[in-house]
Parts: C-alpha cells; structure tokens; sequence
C-alpha cells in the first residue's frame, strides 16, 4: 500500500466519522427534550387533579349534595307551619230579602301547625279569625235604627284529625316516601363518589404513562446511540478495508429503525403529556415538571390498596333498588282505595251584646276558649278506582320493577366480587411478569456487553452483536411494559373504598 493510497483512506475514515458525528448530532438536537423545572410527585399531581380538573370537583360536589340530600324525607315528618289571610268584599244582592244591604265585607285569618306521623296521621291545630260586616244593612218587613251595624264575628281554636286507613294505610305511603327520596340522594351522591374517584385513577394512570413514554425515550436514545457507534466503528473498519460493506449497511439500517422507534416513543410523550395535562385542566401537549422515576423500586414503594367495603358505583345500585321498591310501594297505594276517618273539635267564641251573638273580633276571641259552643265533626271519606283491569296491570307493572332492581343490584355485586378476585389475581401475576423482566433485562445487559467485547477482539460478528441490541432493548421495554402495568393494576383497586 503506497503513501497516497493510504491517504485516501485515512481521509474516508475522517470523512465518515464527520458524516456520522453530523447526523447523529442533528438528530441529537431534533430529539433533544425541553429543559424540565420542579419534580412533581404523583401525589402533588393527583391532588392537582383534584383542585383543577373540573369534572372531578363537580363529582365531589355532587357527592356532597347527595349527602346532604339524604335527610330530605324527614320533612315530610317535621311540623309545618301555615297561615291564611283573606279579605272579600261582596256587593251583589243577597238572596233573602228579609236583610238587605250595600256590600258584604269579610275577613279571614287562619294560623296554625300540621304535622304528619309515621303511621299515617296527619294532625292539624288551628285559630281561625272571621268577621263579616254588612254596610247600610235594613229590613223590608221591620225599621232599623240608622246607627245600627250589622256584624258578625267568630274565634276558633280548631284541632283536626286525619288518620288513612286503606291507600297509605297507617304511614305505608309515607314511609315508603322517605325511603324512597333517602335512596335517591344516596344513589346520586354514591355514582358521584364513583365517578370522581374513576376520573382519580384515570389520572394516576396517565401519570404512570407519561413516566413510562419518557423512560421509553430515554430507552430508545441510548438504544440509538449504540446502534450510531456499531455504526461509526463498521464504517471505520470499512473505509479501512478491515470490514465488509454489508456491515455498514446492516448497521446503517439499525440506526434508522432506532430513530423511527424513538420518533414513536416520542409521539407517545406528546399524547401522554395531554393526557396528563387534560386530566389537571390544562390545555397543551407539553409538560415541564419532572416525574417520578419509574425505576424498578418503585414498585417495592407502592403501597397496594386495601378493600374497604363495597365500590361506591355498587352502593348507588344498591340504594337504586331500593327507590324502586319505595316507588313501586308509593305507585301501587295511590293505585289503591282510599278510605280516610276525618275528625276535628272547634271551640266558638261568639260573644255580643244584648243577649245575641253577634259583635265583633274583641268580644269573641276571649269567649273562644270556652266550652260554651263547640263544635264536633267525625267523618269517614272513601274513593275507589273502577277500572280494575288498569290498576290490577298496574300494580303488576311496578312489583315486576321492583324485582328488575333486586336482580340488577345482584348482578352489579356479583361482578364487583368477580373484578376485585380478577385484579387481586392480576396483580400477583403482573408482578411475577415483572420480576422475570428484570431479571431478563439484567441478563440482556450482560450478555449484549459480553458480545461488545467478543467483536471487539475480532471473535463474533457485528450481525451477533446487533441481535444482541435488539434483545437487551425488547427486555428494558418489556420491563418498563410490566412495570407500568402493576401500577395500573394498583390505581384500579382504588375504586374499591379509598377516599377521593
């Protein structure tokens, strides 16, 4: 080998190391990542959730209102306070003729408390204030003095009595009520619970996700970056003529399946990143804090969730049959006849002048509190529905709800038992997969390098030694893979119990 051929070829080398040293270094600069601030812990992150991601915090507040609901059908069972005032003024002609007069003015004003019991009484106390005045009052048949005033006035202290003895007989109906508005806030304040913690463990999944695309990244990078120096080295031997060009085509080849696998790593950064930032309420595509290293200890850190008790989605079930079954109670008493014993006691205060009863509202409200003219009033009401055929088709409409609730409630727990039998089992056995990755990882790292150092003394080919690569790079993505997938496992059996 003569002086000038030796030249050209040191001057290849040269040439095709600067190739080389340029395309990875603009590579280098296309894949470089963006400059990342603070670490952010899963925890900060999740409770960044909880604060900024709207549907979770609607959901907790929907949760709370269903709490506070839940209370609502005590109403039905707390006194009641009414009042009535009227006033009417009447100018058209009376119909007897033995008292004539301009217009009839009258008052009214009623005051008192109702309250309805468990067992279907419903109890009212009363006062009523009436007076009427007839202005230029006169009788055809006999005079009247012209300063003579017509009046009339009543004081009433009124206690009713209602008590259901057939539709709604002895409370049913109210009962059923109160059940019925319980189970419906409950119902709603439960599925809300659920969803807000569904929206919590879909966070906590992208969090993981968006750690593990950027281990993946830097997989990737350093998967390139082996694959770039096979590639510098086999093009050196080349231009020295130690290697053959197949080599360099072979390697070359790798370096750009390790750029289009690290272009893929990257577009799942970017929609892991919206993902992660969706689930906090933030619109973009990049993230800038840091994550948590998902290193293998990870999982040795993670503390696996106990089951509390029932899912919060099972409860609602639960507390949505039994509204229905209250509905299907309510429907089917209205349904039925009705047969109520009404019965009240009035004391009348009616106290005038000259022996009559007539006077006004200051004579008669003190002589209402005696025993001088009362009133007694008992009284049985009853309705019946005539179409038997509707309200018979009726009342088996609504017992056949009733059972279609109790079956889907049974159907809702048996599949909640089913899932957490099924993450309990996947849990154990993803992180066996897991504890086999690595120890794969371990022994592909060995092996890969104990391959570098054979073609470097000449004792292997560079074909082996890219096999090698590609099976150390599948068992550090197979790893990150089973990794990720315990912690999804994990996020997912917060479902059972864990407060929001």
């Amino acid at each position: 080998m003569n002086f000038r051929t030796c030249h050209r070829g040191l001057l290849g080398v040269f040439l095709g190391v600067a190739w080389v040293a340029l395309v990875g270094a603009s590579f280098h600069a296309i894949a470089a990542e963006p400059p990342r601030s603070s670490v952010i812990t899963l925890d900060q992150y999740l409770n960044e959730v909880k604060t900024g991601n709207k549907g979770v915090v609607g959901s907790l507040k929907s949760a709370e209102a269903g709490g506070l609901r839940s209370d609502e059908g005590k109403l039905l069972l707390s006194p009641v306070l009414y009042s009535d005032a009227k006033y009417t003024s009447d100018g058209k002609i009376p119909p007897f003729s033995f008292l004539i007069y301009d217009t009839a003015v009258s008052e009214l004003l009623s005051v008192g408390v109702s309250q309805l019991t468990t067992f279907g009484l419903q109890g009212k106390l009363h006062y009523d204030l009436f007076s009427t005045n007839y202005n230029n009052a006169s009788s055809p048949f006999f005079p009247l003095p012209s300063s003579f005033v017509f009046s009339y006035a009543n004081a009433s202290p009124v206690l009713e009595l209602t008590q259901s003895l057939w539709s709604n007989g002895f409370g049913r109906t109210t009962r059923a009520t109160q059940t019925q508005l319980e189970a419906q806030a409950l119902a709603s304040s439960y599925a809300a619970s659920y969803e807000a913690k569904a929206g919590m463990s879909e966070a906590e999944v992208n969090y993981w996700r968006l750690a593990a695309a950027r281990q993946t990244i830097s997989v990737e990078k350093e998967a390139l970056n082996r694959a770039q120096k096979i590639l510098e080295w086999n093009t050196r031997r080349a231009q020295l003529h130690l290697g053959d060009e197949a080599d360099v085509l072979q390697a070359d080849a790798l370096v750009k399946s390790r750029e289009l696998d690290l272009m893929s790593a990257q577009n799942e950064e970017r929609s892991a990143s919206l993902a992660f930032n969706t689930s906090r309420n933030i619109d973009s595509d990049q993230v800038s804090e840091q994550l948590a290293d998902l290193d293998p200890e990870v999982i040795e850190k993670v503390r696996t969730p106990a089951r509390a008790g029932v899912r919060d989605d099972v409860k609602a079930a639960e507390q949505s049959s039994k509204a229905s079954v209250a509905q299907s109670l309510v429907a089917t008493e209205q349904d039925s006849p009705t047969l109520n014993l009404n019965a009240s006691v009035a004391l009348n205060g009616q106290q005038g002048s000259g022996g009559t009863y007539y006077g006004t509202l200051s004579q008669s409200i003190p002589a209402s509190f005696t025993m001088n003219r009362p009133t007694y009033n008992i009284e049985l009401v009853f309705n019946a529905p005539l179409d038997f055929g509707v309200v018979s088709r009726s009342k088996q409409g609504w017992n056949l709800e009733h059972v279609a609730a109790d079956l889907k409630y049974d159907r809702k727990l048996f599949e909640q038992e089913q899932n957490w039998k099924d993450l309990s089992q996947s849990l154990q056995e993803a992180k066996q997969r897991f504890g086999l990755a690595r120890k794969l990882e371990f022994i592909q790292k060995s092996k890969l390098n104990n391959e570098k150092d054979r073609l470097k003394h000449g004792r292997t080919t560079t074909y082996q030694v890219l096999l090698f690569e590609q099976d150390y790079l599948q068992a550090q993505l197979l790893r990150i893979q089973n990794q990720v997938a315990v912690l999804k496992i994990i996020a997912q059996m917060k479902l059972f119990g864990e407060n929001v």
